[in-house]
């Protein structure tokens, strides 16, 4: 359409030919809790590139990435988001958290601009009405925790045994109401120390350990983290 016409970039080269550039938008978490990721996250959207690039090259089409930080966070994703509209982006990949996401979506969604993330899991992203123009290449956390589920019975956690710690933020809080859902929905209960939040940004889990080891029935843990 007229609005993808003016996205485009067009270039001449020394022999005469037309380049036309498409630019592709990627929110990486360069900042925040998932900054360990973030090199192998840019490294696979510049081989993706790379191969996009090798695949119309006899077209005279290129693809370029133009990334900007994510910070894990809506706060810091969605401003993000608006200057990746303002340069120009036909779509964007990410972000890789899920409240970054969703930050990120009210800003490109009302551009009609689509976006594919590589890691968001909160189930409410598949809510295609609250968040319009929004894929993704993973499982919802709505899949992972019936699977998670299984998994811990099938390794021998009993019912009443089980503890379920999460980080308070979009994931975390998503996939742990999954697992207790599940949990529950296969005929289990948790056990005394129930369901904890933390904060992403929490160090010192003492507290948290010690609440857990004090009760005897708790016997197992699922922890919904981030890698650090």
């Amino acid at each position: 359409d007229e609005d993808d016409e003016d996205k485009k970039d067009t270039t001449t080269t020394d022999d005469g030919a037309t380049v036309t550039t498409h630019k592709i938008g990627f929110l990486n978490p360069i900042t925040g809790p998932l900054e360990p990721d973030a090199a192998g996250f840019k490294w696979g959207a510049d081989e993706a590139a790379k191969d996009l690039n090798a695949m119309y090259a006899s077209d005279n089409i290129k693809f370029e990435i133009v990334e900007l930080d994510s910070g894990c966070s809506g706060d810091v994703a969605g401003p993000a988001a608006q200057t990746l509209v303002d340069s120009g982006v036909v779509a964007v990949v990410g972000a890789a958290c899920s409240g970054a996401s969703m930050g990120a979506n009210a800003v490109l969604a009302a551009a009609g601009i689509p976006m594919i993330s590589y890691a968001s899991t909160n189930p409410g992203l598949s809510d295609a009405e609250a968040y319009p123009h929004f894929y993704r290449i993973v499982p919802s956390d709505a899949i992972q925790g019936p699977a998670g589920a299984d998994m811990m019975a099938d390794a021998g956690v009993t019912t009443g045994s089980l503890a379920i710690l999460h980080m308070t933020n979009d994931y975390g809080s998503g996939l742990a109401d999954s697992i207790k859902a599940a949990w529950e929905e296969d005929g289990h209960t948790l056990c005394g120390a129930g369901m904890q939040g933390y904060e992403d940004t929490t160090t010192d889990f003492k507290a948290l350990a010690d609440s857990i080891s004090s009760k005897e029935d708790c016997t197992a843990v699922y922890l919904s983290s981030y890698i650090t």
